[in-house]
């Protein structure tokens, strides 16, 4: 009988689990090392099977309706004669009662090292597979990693080398070190058979004991069907229909990106004092194509005829923004498809967001009118599109110059937030923003699609809340990741994952550790606020790539040697020594009195006299070992010169001459500040300004400026693992 005959049986029986030989049998199909077992039924057989096997042995109890079978007295172990393995079946004969089926004999497998391994389905990624640390302590330890599947035998070592208890892998106390092609066709194989069989809810492998000699045995395993009722994974639309309706969407949102013409539903007129409203917010942006106000209840808005819906317009527009109250909405985009206009942003929220009855009504009363008007809704619940090239704003201020940065984001305070801060900050602009919400038709990966294909996009930020297809998510961040870095920002990780589970390894994923596993596969880097992605962001677009993680510091003060040395490390950066070779040629600048060349290195003459701090970089940059620069400035110090006029004098040499000495290698600046003085004040925003107009980034702090140095390598190194160039796998977890 095939697997998938034995699985839809167990299914159509009601069962939710295969029995313990059933599902290690499954394992083995898919090159899983099982432990040796047989089923029996009568005592008899038990003793001589047992002899042949060699004592000690384990007998268990084996049935489709037999769970908990430690707690049920359904498993002896350590029996080492005939008389203990016939006690030991006719207990469990008893125990198990009418859903007894026979016993499962096996040798005793002994082994100082215990590991768990399984897979289960995601509600956002699908399959995803687990290993880890196992045994009786798995869930109180924790010590796990994930990978969405399927997953290639790379991968799966990768999996490994990710447990804070690698080490347990080595060679351990006299014992082998665990045998890695063993470990890499267990994992692949719980991959295989999560993508072959969908109606497999869950598999749980508790313990994978690890043998003396370090080869793996499976001596217990459980395997969770899905309900009889339920559909499998949904099935991606055929190729071509797929394509197709990707160039649907990308041609609608370039349509929206670019339009000729704009009706605002609900218009009104613009107050004097607070939000202008969306027709105001547009209008006021200079938006120079036609621009319709419809409002029913009066003639004109400053002038401008109103048209009481969207029938009576002279022509179908390019993007209709509807702006009304949320029980108004579904005849407003009525109204859209009585018109044929299908390009809409709906501004309007009180639906699904709000958790009420009435709101999740009113938005599956939305779904069904797009669905039938074939719309393209961004929306509802949100600011919609920004586009500074075609004078496209529907909030109040935001710049009008055009940049490489494309912003994609489940909140609209965000999007706002967001703009300003890397506007302000380092001089980013935007190329487009798309404020989405609660994602009626068009998702996160429909302007993913879009921004792939995007010509002036070249870096794409992300704020994402909910997926509804994580499987395409990860297919087009892996793809598209790779010429344009991709940043996410995911909110409300460790809630979303939060679910109830049959086996260990559902229970202890989460949404935080799925979704580093999503990091690690996709080579997308993860930030943890709005203000680390503008930090990101602004390295990854400014700064050469980065090519090792080997950063040299130059600054004042001794105490920055020990804080530097613990945040590399925090990040996963190394500070190397320099060489006596180096030293000796740094010494020609560098004298001894007050200035310590270590690294960091302690040198305030450098900074003092600025002739010296050209010669300075370049020796540096000219040794393999350093792959980047911070220059670590202390205002409160620096200010006492020349009244900080030298901090000015400073600032000019980093953004005009410094980048000529490093070898085309990165180079960052990072301040501090401990003094409330007005004066140092204004140096530091002079410093910030001549910095950002020469595209140089300058961070508060040494922590802000090593965490952005490090995502930015991380993020090069990562696309070296992908192009098959020889790296280590990256660290995401700074």
């Amino acid at each position: 009988m095939n697997t998938a005959h034995q699985i839809a049986e167990f299914r159509q029986a009601g069962r939710h689990t295969l029995n313990e030989a059933v599902s290690k049998q499954l394992l083995a199909d898919y090159g899983i090392p099982v432990v040796r077992e047989t089923v029996l039924h009568n005592a008899d057989e038990a003793c001589r099977h047992a002899a042949a096997l060699g004592f000690p042995v384990v007998l268990k109890g084996v049935g489709d309706r037999l769970t908990h079978k430690t707690e049920r007295n359904l498993v002896h172990i350590g029996l080492d004669s005939a008389d203990a393995v016939r006690e030991a079946f006719a207990a469990i004969r008893t125990a198990g009662g009418d859903d007894w089926q026979g016993c499962l004999l096996q040798p005793m497998v002994v082994g100082r090292r215990e590991l768990v391994a399984g897979l289960f389905r995601d509600a956002q990624f699908g399959p995803v597979v687990m290993f880890g640390l196992g045994g009786i302590f798995t869930e109180a330890i924790g010590d796990v990693v994930f990978r969405i599947a399927p997953i290639d035998e790379r991968q799966a070592l990768q999996m490994a080398e990710e447990l804070t208890a690698a080490a347990i892998l080595e060679a351990f106390r006299g014992e082998a070190a665990v045998d890695r092609d063993q470990l890499a066709t267990t994992l692949t194989g719980l991959s295989r058979l999560a993508m072959d069989h969908p109606q497999i809810a869950e598999v749980d492998i508790n313990p994978l004991i690890v043998g003396a000699d370090g080869r793996l045995t499976a001596v217990d395993a459980l395997v969770v069907l899905t309900a009889a009722q339920s559909t499998p994974d949904p099935a991606s639309p055929a190729p071509e229909a797929r394509r197709q309706d990707a160039q649907a969407i990308i041609a609608a949102l370039d349509r929206m990106c670019r339009p000729r013409s704009i009706a605002v539903v609900g218009a009104s007129r613009p107050k004097p004092d607070g939000f202008p409203g969306m027709y105001g917010c547009i209008r006021n942006f200079g938006f120079p194509g036609n621009l319709y106000p419809i409002n029913p209840n009066t003639p004109e808005i400053d002038g401008v005829q109103t048209y009481p819906d969207l029938v009576s317009l002279p022509e179908p527009v390019d993007l209709v923004v509807i702006s009304v109250p949320g029980p108004r909405v579904p005849a407003a985009l009525r109204d859209c498809v009585a018109s044929g206009n299908q390009r809409v942003h709906i501004f309007s929220s009180g639906f699904k967001e709000t958790g009420e009855p009435e709101g999740i009504r009113l938005q599956e009363e939305l779904a069904a009118i797009a669905a039938e008007g074939a719309l393209h809704v961004v929306g509802p619940n949100c600011m919609g599109i920004h586009v500074p090239a075609s004078r496209l704003l529907t909030w109040v201020n935001a710049s009008d110059i055009s940049g490489p940065l494309a912003f994609v984001s489940q909140s609209g305070g965000h999007a706002q937030d967001f703009c300003n801060i890397a506007v302000r900050k380092f001089g980013l602009h935007f190329s487009k923003v798309f404020s989405y919400g609660n994602a009626l038709t068009l998702d996160s990966t429909d302007f993913l699609a879009y921004l792939a294909q995007d010509d002036e996009t070249r870096i794409i930020a992300m704020y994402l809340e909910g997926v509804k297809d994580g499987r395409l998510l990860r297919e087009q961040v892996t793809a598209i990741n790779r010429t344009k870095p991709i940043v996410i920002l995911k909110g409300g990780m460790t809630a979303s994952g939060a679910r109830t589970v049959a086996s260990h390894t559902g229970s202890m994923a989460g949404g935080e550790k799925i979704w580093r596993a999503f990091f690690r596969q996709t080579g997308a880097v993860p930030v943890a606020t709005l203000d680390e992605m503008a930090e990101v962001a602004a390295a990854l677009h400014y700064l050469p790539p980065c090519h090792g993680r080997n950063v040299a510091i130059l600054g004042t003060g001794g105490g920055i040697g020990v804080a530097a040395a613990d945040s590399c490390s925090r990040v996963g950066l190394a500070l190397p020594a320099l060489t006596d070779e180096m030293m000796q040629q740094l010494r020609r600048f560098i004298p001894p009195a007050g200035n310590m060349i270590r690294n960091p290195i302690d040198a305030h003459i450098v900074l003092l006299q600025l002739e010296l701090l050209g010669p300075t970089l370049q020796l540096l940059a000219q040794a393999d070992d350093l792959d980047m620069f911070v220059l670590s400035l202390h205002l409160d110090w620096l200010q006492n010169m020349e009244a900080g006029a030298h901090i000015d004098k400073i600032a000019a040499f980093v953004a005009h001459q410094a980048r000529q000495y490093l070898n085309g290698k990165p180079l960052v600046v990072a301040w501090r500040q401990y003094q409330p003085n007005p004066a140092i004040q204004a140096s530091r925003e002079r410093l910030e300004a001549t910095l950002k107009e020469a595209g140089v980034p300058v961070y508060e702090g040494l922590d802000r400026a090593l965490s952005a140095l490090a995502k930015t390598a991380a993020y090069h190194a990562f696309q070296k693992t992908a192009a098959g160039q020889s790296t280590s796998e990256r660290q995401w977890d700074n």
